[in-house]
């Protein structure tokens, strides 16, 4: 893992420990999104497994809360996975972020219904915004396991690559686009 990815992370576990204690569950979302940069730009397994982490933590912790289901110590168990990263147990840690993943899955049949679709959501959501900084739908796809169908209907729908065209319509992209071939 490299220094700069390992440094986010221990950042996004610090405060993602709290949030979970308060059960600020937007925070668990808002600080997924700050792991899609080193994704984007590092291509790397554990940026990825943790922003797909907070956001599926903040939607299943965000469900049993809303079906009255008591939660797992989850912070409790990031703090195991930060205290590991910090000694650089790299292989333990990443053990650690799988066992969480496997208490969300096995918690509850009816949230694992949910936790199913929020984790295929969450990676494809991922996958769009890492499309937006610039990666290829098929190396996205591949990066988190999605299906490039899944992926191009997702971006399709929200319109991701119209973000950067600085508010162009249509008829003027239509424009610019037959002025290359000229």
């Amino acid at each position: 893992m490299l220094p700069k990815i390992k440094e986010d992370i221990i950042s996004v576990l610090k405060k993602a420990i709290p949030a979970l204690k308060k059960e600020d569950f937007t925070e668990l979302s808002d600080l997924s999104n700050r792991t899609i940069h080193d994704a984007s730009i590092f291509q790397d397994a554990d940026s990825i497994s943790c922003a797909v982490l907070m956001y599926s933590l903040s939607k299943f912790c965000q469900q049993c809360k809303e079906k009255d289901i008591s939660l797992p110590n989850f912070a409790a168990q990031l703090e195991k996975a930060l205290d590991l990263l910090k000694k650089d147990n790299i292989k333990l840690y990443e053990n650690k972020i799988k066992e969480i993943f496997k208490v969300m899955k096995k918690y509850d049949e009816k949230v694992n219904i949910y936790f199913e679709e929020a984790i295929k959501r969450a990676k494809i959501k991922k996958a769009s915004w890492m499309h937006e900084h610039g990666i290829s739908i098929a190396r996205t796809a591949e990066l988190l396991g999605v299906s490039q169908w899944d992926l191009r209907n997702y971006v399709g729908v929200t319109k991701v690559p119209d973000k950067n065209l600085g508010g162009l319509t249509a008829k003027k992209r239509l424009e610019v686009a037959r002025d290359l071939f000229k």
